[in-house]
């Protein structure tokens, strides 16, 4: 940032009072307020005390000695505010002062400014000026460029310091043992012997230094950003499946509704049926008995007329035919009505079975990986003889280790890349000589890399820049991790062994010995976490070392893994289990059941024998022949 620029910001405003600095004091974490706001805060919130909060970013902060008054003052910020006072002083002449003083009437607008001399002048007189002798060397500057990147930093760089002894002659040198500002007479006089350097040259040497301090915290800063960037994927990928999963949700229950609705009109149409049928069939014994039953009436309708109003005559020649009528109906017999129950009715499930049935069919709301590439990588592998990535893991910086394995030994190597995949640094194989294998890897909590050397039996810690820092014997060891407590967890040929990182055996069990090199990783409850290539299945141990149950068998189905490799875990404990031979990622849950096929070959995933979760959540998956992929969870 230009220093014109930093002029006309906020850098030389306290946030207390909000006011220009008075007496600048700078914290340990760079923030700068008054003196005497300082100490008006202390006064009224930590009176008393040996330490306090910054106002602004709340880190603690030590008082010294001296109290307020013995904090470290901004002396660049007093600096600034006296260029910056100068910058407005220059502002601040108008006219022309050689005029001025001539008593010229109405003198001219000021048109340069001989820094010299500290006076503006109009253009005649400012060309007068470097006539004189004395004043051919003056530098004037235009006022049209006192807010210029080149104005202020003339003004800087003629800014006098005097001396720290005698306090008159100007600051040239600086004595680093003594830590002082002296001119050459004082430096002769006081300071012999103390390796003096001029003020420029030690300036210097002390901005590579910092520039050095400055370079890391920058680069954390840029992964606070790649940190916050990440965090808003997430939120996006939140809404995202939120919104997808509401959707599926409303869709789900109309489709249940639409179901249900369908079974009610049949229902109610199979009500009608049956009713329909029920009532035609007795509609037609209503019919057939009116009938019979008008038959009947007749023969007693006729029957008594005869009896009633018939003479004797009518009555001898007419009964014969009543009495046939009579025993015609007699063979009439009354219609039965079907014995069966007349009325429907409803017979539903017990409600609580009905719940269960409506929330299975609604289905369940479970995490699922947006499958979303973030970035990938590939890492150049030899073919001849063949390289092979065996191991991955990242650290706090987010950088990407990867380890590399091949039947030349002393081509088996630690790959160490940033989190864009430029290579700092590798780490050879220390064994080379010895043809011994060279691998690993894990992150200690002293960030130092973990690395195994099988053939020699040794655990073998190295700085990022390839130091080692210590050695320790563990038995055939095929796979090292580190639990929350910063003991290196060893998968042997066929045992499990806890050290101390400095070698100490503090636990140790027994576990299977097979083909194939193992893997290990430690859980959130730091259980070990081993997988067996061998026997296609992983192995859960808890912290005392028991088995806990072992996940997989040989396959491509659900629960079925082959050759699994690396593992990680999710902080709610469950697993996320490489299966290089189906080229997939498991989700087992903590108690070892099969979740879910949460990455795939459709999502790009090819041979798969790492996995690592970084500080961004994300999911780093390296692929036998050099891929490396980054995923969104």
């Amino acid at each position: 940032m230009s220093l014109s620029k930093i002029l006309t910001e906020d850098f030389l405003t306290c946030s207390i009072c909000l006011e220009k600095y008075k007496v600048p004091k700078v914290l340990g974490c760079a923030h700068t307020f008054c003196q005497h706001c300082l100490q008006d805060h202390l006064d009224k919130n930590f009176k008393g005390q040996p330490g306090f909060p910054c106002p602004i970013c709340m880190g603690h902060c030590d008082l010294p000695v001296g109290g307020v008054s013995g904090l470290q003052t901004n002396h660049l910020l007093v600096s600034i505010s006296h260029t910056l006072n100068q910058v407005e002083k220059a502002k601040a002449a108008k006219k022309c002062k050689v005029c001025c003083l001539k008593n010229v009437l109405n003198p001219p607008t000021a048109t340069k400014r001989c820094l010299d001399c500290k006076e503006s002048m109009c253009e005649a007189c400012s060309s007068d000026h470097l006539l004189h002798k004395l004043n051919r060397d003056h530098k004037l500057f235009p006022v049209d460029q006192f807010d210029s990147d080149d104005y202020v930093t003339e003004l800087r760089a003629r800014q006098n310091t005097l001396c720290d002894h005698n306090n008159k002659d100007p600051v040239e040198i600086f004595c680093p043992v003594c830590k002082k500002f002296i001119c050459v007479g004082c430096m002769v006089l006081e300071h012999q012997g103390h390796n003096c350097l001029r003020i420029n040259i030690a300036a210097d040497k002390r901005k590579e230094k910092l520039k050095f301090h400055v370079k890391p915290i920058e680069k954390k800063s840029l992964l606070f950003d790649q940190f916050k960037t990440a965090a808003e994927d997430q939120k996006a990928s939140v809404e995202e499946g939120r919104k997808t999963a509401k959707s599926q949700v409303k869709k789900q229950l109309e489709l249940i509704i639409q179901l249900a609705s369908q079974r009610g009109d049949n229902l109610l149409e199979d009500i009608d049926a049956k009713s329909n049928a029920k009532l035609d069939t007795l509609n037609e014994l209503i019919e057939t008995a009116t009938a019979n039953q008008n038959r009947l009436d007749d023969v007693v309708d006729f029957s008594r007329k005869l009896i009633n109003h018939g003479n004797d005559m009518d009555v001898l020649q007419m009964a014969p035919v009543c009495e046939q009528s009579v025993d015609s109906v007699q063979t009439i017999d009354i219609p039965t009505l079907p014995a069966a129950m007349t009325r429907l009715q409803l017979i539903t499930k017990d409600m609580e079975e009905c719940v269960t049935n409506i929330n299975s069919c609604l289905g369940d709301v479970v995490p699922a990986a947006s499958g979303r590439l973030v970035t990938s990588f590939k890492e150049e592998l030899s073919k001849c003889p063949e390289e092979v990535i065996s191991r991955l893991t990242t650290d706090a910086n987010c950088d990407i280790l990867i380890s590399i394995f091949c039947k030349d030994k002393a081509r088996n190597r630690i790959n160490i890349y940033d989190n864009n995949f430029v290579l700092q640094d590798t780490i050879p194989n220390p064994r080379a000589a010895e043809k011994e294998s060279f691998a690993g890897i894990a992150i200690d909590d002293d960030s130092h890399i973990v690395t195994r050397c099988q053939g020699s039996n040794e655990i073998i810690a190295f700085t990022k820049t390839g130091d080692q820092v210590r050695t320790f014997h563990s038995k055939s060891p095929h796979a090292v991790a580190v639990n929350s407590k910063g003991h290196y967890v060893v998968a042997g040929f066929n045992t499990l062994t806890v050290h101390h990182k400095d070698g100490k055996v503090l636990q140790t069990a027994p576990d299977p010995g097979g083909k194939y090199t193992k893997h290990i990783h430690c859980d959130v409850n730091d259980g070990a976490i081993v997988s067996d290539p061998a026997s296609h299945h992983i192995r859960v141990y808890d912290s005392t070392l028991q088995l806990k149950y072992r996940y997989g068998t040989q396959g491509a189905g659900d629960g079925q893994v082959g050759r699994p490799c690396g593992t990680c875990c999710l902080d709610n404990g469950d697993i996320i289990v490489t299966d290089p031979g189906n080229y997939r990622l498991h989700l087992v849950s903590p108690d070892g059941e099969f979740k879910q096929i949460l990455l795939s070959k459709e999502d790009g995933i090819r041979v798969p024998v790492d996995v690592v979760l970084n500080r961004f959540g994300q999911l780093v998956v390296g692929e036998e022949r050099g891929g490396i992929k980054v995923f969104q969870l």
